[in-house]
């Protein structure tokens, strides 16, 4: 075996550890809210005899060859659980003394870093400049940075901050003028954004010089970041955008009083240092490292009654279908269609998008809907549907963000790439029009998120004021038939959304697919029905009593098809697939979705075309027929969990 122990550090377990008998089961080791099992029936015994060589500190592969042959396998399982769950800290020489505020820093040093005692020593050495406007705030903050073991934290004497800014910090590894600054405003928390921002630039850490970290107040709520990563430089902006577009709890909200106000700025004071202090720890563990994980930064939400979460702040710009560059190239296999046991793994992956705070949608559920014959579920007003109730889930996530990742352009017309606001479809058969929304400004709960962007805020009822309306802005995965005119008109894209980019390029094709013009589609006569189709037509014609007629379309000899589902004249649904079969099943499973969902919920909202047929992305692929491209914002969007896709005849 290689000697490594001259290139790989000692380790030791970190103090906070904590180890607990399990039994015959094992042994559970925890640290803070983090555990982890090590199960076996001897785990226990070998636990008591190996801690103390974790806690005095070891190489690895020291340890594993003083272990007996047959069982470094179980040693080496044990280290690697201990590694992933960062319960191993470096050995690093221990200072002679430490200060008191060491000392009350080092838990929390020791729990986010590998090198605590490198970390105190740059806490030792940084300095934090403070700038404000508010005394009170200033104070505490002030005495927190202390409290911490910031070496040296002193008062700005430079301009203070213009409001809305509150406070800035900034914080340096010596007494040089880049520094931290903190605004800070008396009184009662202001109605209007208040943001507080510190810009950090770290012992071995250059690539954060002139970052933030945001503390803003308004409506009744403090938000305090970020806490796991550097700010970017417009993140006051976003979040002074994001309070500009959020509805107000009204005019009752009672304004808290100068006791609970003290309480509050002690409170984001602590927040704020603890990010400061989680920034100096990174810059020392990894300087320089890759950007954090994750689909943006987190941020601590305060309410005036004292109540603190973690919320991740989405921050994305609207979609742009004007400005369509080049998908990544996707492997064919990632066209075959999903394993059912797979939807679910992808909404448990994008559960911020309906984050209570912050999401830009509700949360996609079934509520007390049925789930026979079809699995329903609704996210706000937009509902969705599928054979299962996890796929319903996630077709009424994707319409739901439909309704508002689209840049509308609403001084454009459907032949320069902009949507108009359309006559939209409800589950009663009737319609109703929308607004078309531009893009991430509005919540599709009918929260409006963001301002800017051309955006107009959809009315909510007065009876909900947290209900959605589809809002015209594209088709993807089952979206409204957004830019099409009243001929029939090709010339605007298709646009689609999806989980997946084999999902998202399907739904922008089956877009533009049907929004070809009636001219161009040839009757067909129906295949014999499958046995999924023949159910649905017994639930839809037997069950429910609808007098239903199916009706199948060819375009033009392309090998795809359009199958349209009426009663009495009215349409029920509308859908189109590469091949005849899935194409009436897919419309004939919307129109029993929208039958069922007017019984049940009859303000829910679907769209008026099912366009997410899987196979229409293989289609695109093989036939050449479909140029397919990435609009414009699809980037920040993606890193969200959210593909998209912009599809144009060739």
């Amino acid at each position: 075996m290689p000697d490594t122990t001259a290139t790989t550090p000692a380790v030791r377990l970190k103090s906070a550890v904590r180890a607990r008998s399990l039994a015959s089961e094992g042994v559970a080791l925890s640290m803070g809210a983090t555990a982890v099992v090590v199960r076996g029936s001897r785990a226990d015994t070998v636990w008591r005899a190996l801690e103390p060589a974790l806690r005095a500190g070891f190489h690895r592969s020291e340890l594993l060859g003083r272990f007996p042959e047959a069982g470094r396998p179980f040693l080496a399982g044990i280290l690697d659980q201990l590694e992933e769950h960062r319960f191993l800290r470096d050995l690093e020489p221990e200072p002679a003394s430490l200060t008191e505020a060491e000392r009350a820093a080092y838990p929390h040093l020791e729990s986010v870093t590998h090198r605590p005692y490198a970390a105190l020593a740059a806490l030792r050495t940084s300095v934090v400049r403070v700038r404000s406007s508010c005394p009170l705030l200033e104070a505490r903050v002030r005495r927190a940075l202390a409290r911490a073991g910031f070496g040296e934290v002193h008062a700005d004497t430079g301009p203070v901050p213009e409001a809305p800014v509150l406070l800035t910090a900034r914080l340096s590894p010596s007494g040089d003028a880049v520094g931290a600054e903190v605004h800070a405003d008396t009184g009662p928390v202001p109605e209007a954004p208040v943001p507080l921002t510190a810009r950090p630039s770290l012992p071995g850490d250059a690539a954060n010089a002139g970052s933030e970290h945001v503390v803003a107040a308004g409506d009744g709520l403090w938000l305090t970041g970020p806490r796991d990563r550097p700010g970017t430089p417009d993140l006051s902006g976003r979040l002074r955008a994001w309070f500009a577009g959020r509805e107000e709890s009204g005019p009752d909200r009672p304004e808290p009083d100068a006791e609970a106000l003290g309480v509050t700025r002690s409170l984001v004071a602590a927040q704020l240092t603890l990010a400061l202090v989680a920034q100096v720890a990174r810059g020392v563990s990894a300087p320089g490292s890759a950007p954090v994980p994750g689909p943006g930064p987190e941020f601590m939400v305060t309410t005036d009654e004292l109540v603190s979460e973690p919320h991740t702040l989405l921050v994305a710009d609207p979609l742009d279908p004007r400005g369509t560059r080049p998908l990544p190239r996707t492997a064919p296999e990632e066209f075959a269609p999903a394993e059912p046991l797979e939807v679910p793994d992808r909404l448990d992956a994008v559960t911020h998008l309906w984050d209570r705070v912050f999401g830009p949608v509700g949360e996609p559920a079934p509520g007390d809907l049925s789930q026979l014959p079809v699995g329903l579920a609704r996210s706000g007003r937009l509902a969705g549907y599928g054979l299962t109730t996890a796929l319903a889930r996630e077709n009424a996530l994707v319409n739901a963000l439909n309704a508002v990742v689209w840049d509308t352009h609403e001084t454009t017309g459907p032949a320069d790439g902009g949507t108009d606001p359309e006559t939209l479809g409800t589950t009663d058969g009737t319609t109703t029009t929308g607004s078309a929304t531009g893009g991430w400004g509005h919540r599709a709960d009918g929260v409006d998120l963001r301002a800017g962007h051309g955006s107009t805020t959809v009315p909510a009822r007065e009876d909900d004021r947290h209900e959605a309306v589809w809002a015209g802005a594209g088709a993807g995965s089952g979206g409204p038939d957004a830019g099409r005119s009243p001929s029939g008109s090709a010339s605007t894209p298709g646009l689609g959304i999806g989980l997946t980019q084999a999902a998202a390029i399907g739904a922008a094709v089956g877009d533009l697919v049907l929004r070809a013009p009636d001219t161009r589609w040839k009757d067909v006569d129906p295949p014999s029905p499958s046995p999924t189709a023949r159910r649905l037509w017994a639930a839809l014609t037997l069950r429910f009593g609808v007098s239903a007629e199916l009706t199948l379309q060819e375009l033009d000899g392309t090998g795809v098809w359009r199958a349209r589902v009426t009663s009495e004249g009215r349409p029920l649904s509308t859908g189109a697939a590469p091949d005849p079969v899935t194409c009436v099943e897919t419309a004939l499973l919307q129109a029993v979705a929208r039958v069922r969902l007017a019984e049940e919920a009859p303000d829910a909202v679907l769209p008026p075309f099912a366009t997410g047929a899987p196979g229409l992305a293989r289609w695109a692929l093989d036939t050449g027929a479909v140029r397919v491209g990435a609009p414009g914002g699809a980037d920040s969007w993606r890193a969200l969990g959210v593909h998209s896709a912009v599809a144009a005849w060739t």
